[in-house]
């Protein structure tokens, strides 16, 4: 949801807008963001305590699920402040999710 520039405070705030006026995207566009992210290397994955995997963006910080959780940096249509900040460009934009 950040630029890798930006201090913590920055990202809080931009992940905090992102959720309170973000247009939501469908749970198919959802799910499907988070399959192209879970191949990218910049996505750190670990696993949880039940067994399941947990994703993270390693560029933002910002958590990916595959559902619409609240603190999900897939679930919000993307704007010029926050969605996918991979160095080669939005992979969401390229993938037309």
């Amino acid at each position: 949801m950040s630029s890798p520039g930006q201090t913590l405070i920055e990202k809080t705030i931009s992940l905090a807008i992102a959720l309170a006026i973000g247009r939501r995207v469908s749970n198919e566009r959802i799910r499907r963001r988070v399959e192209i992210c879970s191949r990218d290397s910049y996505v750190r994955i670990s696993k949880t305590r039940c067994g399941g995997r947990k994703l993270n963006c390693g560029i933002s910080g910002c958590r990916l699920r595959g559902r619409r959780a609240l603190i999900n940096l897939a679930r919000c249509e993307e704007t010029r402040r926050w969605g996918c900040k991979h160095p080669r460009g939005s992979r969401w934009k390229k993938a037309r999710v």
